[in-house]
């Protein structure tokens, strides 16, 4: 009969959690890949930046509804910056965004189980003002 170690059996343990890590980080960097690839949509409606995050509330939504979880990316990353400096975006106030971004659904991106927003180009940002989502 075989006597197994702690020495033994953490010696089999290793190999096997670095074959999960790596499987769980080639499933991961699918699913980026896949948001990468999706070609994103116009939203309208109400950005909040924050030092903990920044979240948005799209036009259309019940007051009930959760505020989606926001990450900028590529070129809206200066176009935020720039709204920033020139005073349109101020961290804790809300601000009328108009964006084309990919959505995420279920921690893809954020907070674990949140819609989240890749934005990826700023179109306008302003104020907020009572008739923001108006239609166009």
């Amino acid at each position: 009969m075989m006597r197994i170690t702690t020495r033994h059996a953490a010696r089999r343990a290793v190999p096997t959690a670095a074959a999960l890590l790596l499987a769980a980080c080639a499933t991961g960097r699918g699913s980026l890949d896949r948001l990468n690839d999706t070609p994103p949509q116009a939203y309208r409606g109400h950005y909040t930046p924050g030092a903990a995050g920044s979240w948005f509330r799209p036009c259309g939504a019940a007051p009930s509804d959760s505020a989606w979880w926001v990450t900028a990316t590529g070129v809206s990353v200066a176009q935020l910056d720039s709204a920033r400096r020139a005073g349109r975006l101020v961290d804790g106030r809300a601000s009328f965004v108009h964006w084309r971004a990919v959505q995420t659904r279920g921690g893809q991106v954020g907070p674990r189980g949140a819609t989240a927003l890749l934005v990826r180009e700023v179109l306008a940002v302003r104020p907020m003002a009572a008739n923001d989502c108006a239609a166009p």
